[in-house]
């Protein structure tokens, strides 16, 4: 192939329906075959640089470029099981570089007519048990390994209580304008309304239009990982849990059970409630967080779709009837995946108990985490924690 034809190729790649409709992934393909085919394979700081317009990029301390590259191949692969199945050439990206190869795809070997004999089917199936014993072997070993939680002091309360669990998550209030003169109607989201009083405190009254809350609320995309994470722990310890959202929770279950609360802080219902217990002021109006009693403001910077800064809390009260209260809240709802992360990835978890016990000397029965996130497309990627504060109780 000459590079008229690569480049030819690729476009064939990237017109697919399975690749997708995406400028960015285009581009990114499109600069790395360029830089193969020059001889010149970039670095993930050129990439950054060339691909994202970000001239001070650290590797270290972000891995949006690596997240691509897994995206890319994983479209690649996509294409190659449906449009590309018959493509003579294959386009790899290998693991642990930037370079791309091409190779030619191997041809089926023609099946074989040959009648196996009895020695050879004793072989067959010596090997099959063989391997048999060799994977339950395996699998019992694994399920012998232990419960990476066991050892950590956050988990370790949480498991041992005997008061029940309920995962609230934070869901977007919707509402219906009614016209009083068509009675046709129209379902609204407004981020500056997020719940019934909001409503009518909010809209001015009008012969024109009523308005109403919907009998349902909108979950964000992120709740089903949410609720993946937190259940994969709680069962690994036969914890049962039960699943509520904010608009549909009743405080009549506030002093009976123990709660893990995610969620935006301006979907939070009640539970923003919590946030005054820390040294950090959560302002709905203009949703921004701030250390109180100073003019240092958090809020999010970038576009959410694409690479942007978030910030997010970790907090842990007391109930009102000897329960506890966990709130992982973010601005965006990047913010509240990595918190909650913090907390559900056993490595993450590890590292948030070693801070505590580094400034802190203990890790404090209730306590407030303060961190700054970097995602892309909704999609946590880093985490650097500013402060972990032991929470001032009344």
């Amino acid at each position: 192939m000459n590079t008229k034809d690569y480049h030819t190729y690729v476009n064939k790649i990237i017109s697919s329906k399975s690749f997708g409709n995406s400028t960015t992934y285009a581009n990114l393909l499109r600069y790395l075959v360029q830089c193969t085919i020059e001889e010149d394979v970039p670095k993930e700081t050129t990439i950054a640089t060339e691909i994202f317009g970000k001239k001070e990029f650290d590797p270290s301390q972000s891995t949006l470029i690596r997240v691509y590259i897994y995206n890319l191949r994983k479209k690649l692969r996509t294409y190659y099981q449906k449009e590309g199945i018959e493509d003579q050439i294959i386009l790899r990206i290998p693991k642990g570089s930037y370079k791309v190869e091409f190779d030619s795809r191997k041809k089926e070997p023609k099946p074989s007519n040959k009648i196996i004999t009895k020695k050879q089917l004793l072989f067959l199936v010596s090997s099959v048990l063989l391997l048999s014993i060799i994977g339950n072997w395996f699998l019992w070993t694994k399920n012998r390994q232990p419960n990476p939680f066991s050892e950590s002091v956050l988990w370790t309360e949480i498991f041992n209580s005997k008061k029940p669990m309920i995962l609230v998550l934070g869901d977007l209030f919707i509402y219906r304008e009614i016209n009083t003169t068509t009675h046709k109607e129209k379902v609204i989201r407004n981020p500056f309304i997020n719940s019934e009083t909001q409503l009518y405190d909010s809209l001015p009254s009008s012969l024109k239009n009523e308005y109403e809350p919907m009998e349902y609320s909108f979950l964000i995309r992120n709740s089903t990982e949410w609720v993946k994470d937190v259940g994969k722990v709680l069962t690994s310890k036969d914890k049962d849990f039960n699943v509520r959202t904010v608009l549909r929770f009743s405080p009549k279950e506030l002093p009976e059970n123990d709660f893990m609360v995610v969620g935006m802080a301006k979907t939070l219902g009640i539970f923003k409630d919590y946030i005054n217990k820390t040294s950090i002021n959560y302002n709905a109006d203009t949703d921004n967080f701030n250390f109180k009693n100073t003019s240092t403001f958090f809020k999010p910077s970038g576009d959410a779709e694409t690479y942007h800064k978030d910030y997010a809390l970790i907090i842990k009260a007391p109930g009102p009837n000897n329960n506890s209260i966990y709130v992982f809240a973010g601005l965006w709802d990047t913010g509240a995946s990595q918190s909650l992360k913090n907390f559900t990835n056993p490595i993450l978890v590890q590292q948030l108990e070693n801070r505590m016990k580094a400034d802190l000397g203990k890790i404090p029965a209730y306590f407030e985490v303060f961190m700054e996130v970097n995602g892309i497309d909704r999609m946590e990627l880093s985490s650097k924690i500013l402060h972990v504060k032991e929470l001032e109780l009344d």
